[in-house]
């Protein structure tokens, strides 16, 4: 096999995390921040669904966070539908400065607690960074915590929030996988 390295997937533990949305929401942003550390202003709409994947390692041994970066466009619902299963955790980004794209947040929980019973989902307030906020910390977080979310704020640009974004997302997907584990035990 030469200098090939042979990686077996019993190495790593998986976690599936869902990003949905509305759409120009920066979910592909946040992805691209977290996994490349780059960010670009130019908008190019998801068709369908982007997969992202950031490996990491804890004290227990080597894990892949797997970002499935969904459509935000109403006439994707039947992908994210199919594609939602397997799940771990699952967050759903909105634009902090349009009101619109708050609103529709409630659409996307019920869509993914429709599919994923258990799952934690966490509200993802992004572009921080604008001076054209409509949505207030205050407003977001007494609305998550009505449907039962957790909420950060996050910036793809300045990639402020974004460590947080990834730790609730794996907590979340942690947790989880050990209740799925024991349950079925």
């Amino acid at each position: 096999m030469g200098k090939d390295i042979e990686v077996k997937f019993r190495d790593y533990e998986v976690y599936k995390l869902s990003i949905c949305g509305p759409g120009q929401a920066g979910k592909t942003s946040l992805c691209k921040r977290l996994v490349h550390n780059k960010f670009t202003r130019t908008y190019k709409e998801t068709v369908g669904a982007e997969f992202f994947s950031y490996r990491f390692n804890t004290k227990k041994g080597k894990n892949v966070g797997l970002f499935y970066d969904f459509a935000g466009q109403q006439r994707f619902v039947s992908v994210r539908n199919v594609l939602y299963s397997g799940t771990d955790a699952a967050a759903v980004v909105f634009d902090v400065t349009k009101k619109d794209s708050f609103r529709s947040v409630a659409q996307y929980i019920r869509e993914l607690r429709k599919k994923l019973k258990d799952v934690e989902i966490t509200i993802v307030g992004n572009k921080i960074d604008s001076k054209k906020r409509e949505i207030s910390f205050e407003d977001a977080k007494r609305i998550a915590e009505k449907l039962g979310c957790k909420y950060i704020e996050t910036s793809a640009e300045t990639g402020e929030g974004l460590g947080e974004f990834f730790k609730t997302l794996l907590h979340s997907a942690i947790s989880y996988k050990k209740k799925k584990v024991s349950v079925a035990e």
